[in-house]
């Protein structure tokens, strides 16, 4: 008997499904962005709720998200609701950032908007990582790290 294939979800379903599972990280994450007390415990709790959910291991949505990045390619509606999302995750870590440099406990200079970039870039990175089965740094080392480059004296 021949194998019966996956039915395929149209792209609004899929789009429909990828923002329930991005929209909830995007609202820990600004909770974490608007919580009381220093800017880098908020920025070290923000790291751990985006890397906790781009590194989890949680293959489904590793999948969903890939699929959108490549659906991203041909589809405008992914490509905005993706970039959309993205830019709000940007945005809040660009908050904290900005508001811990202006403390003085970040490093002077900092350029929050590359670096809150470059935040995202790296969760985006473990997610990658965890759908080929990890990398040699540990999402929380690298959260970390990024967290130490931040901070004033590094």
């Amino acid at each position: 008997m021949p194998e019966v294939p996956a039915p395929v979800e149209s792209p609004a379903a899929a789009l429909e499904a990828l923002d329930q599972r991005i929209e909830p990280i995007v609202e820990a994450v600004a909770r974490a962005a608007r919580d009381a007390g220093s800017p880098a415990v908020r920025l070290e709790r923000a790291l751990e709720i985006l890397f906790d959910a781009y590194a989890g291991g949680d293959p489904a949505f590793s999948a969903l998200v890939l699929e959108g990045w490549v659906r991203a390619q041909r589809d405008k509606q992914y490509r905005l609701r993706l970039a959309w999302q993205r830019e709000q995750l940007r945005l809040l870590l660009q908050d904290i950032l900005a508001e811990g440099a202006v403390r003085g406990l970040f490093r002077s200079g900092l350029d929050t908007g590359a670096v809150a970039a470059a935040i995202v870039s790296a969760a985006e990175g473990c997610l990658l990582q965890a759908a080929t089965q990890g990398g040699a740094v540990s999402p929380a080392e690298l959260a970390r790290a990024l967290v130490a480059l931040t901070l004033r004296g590094a």
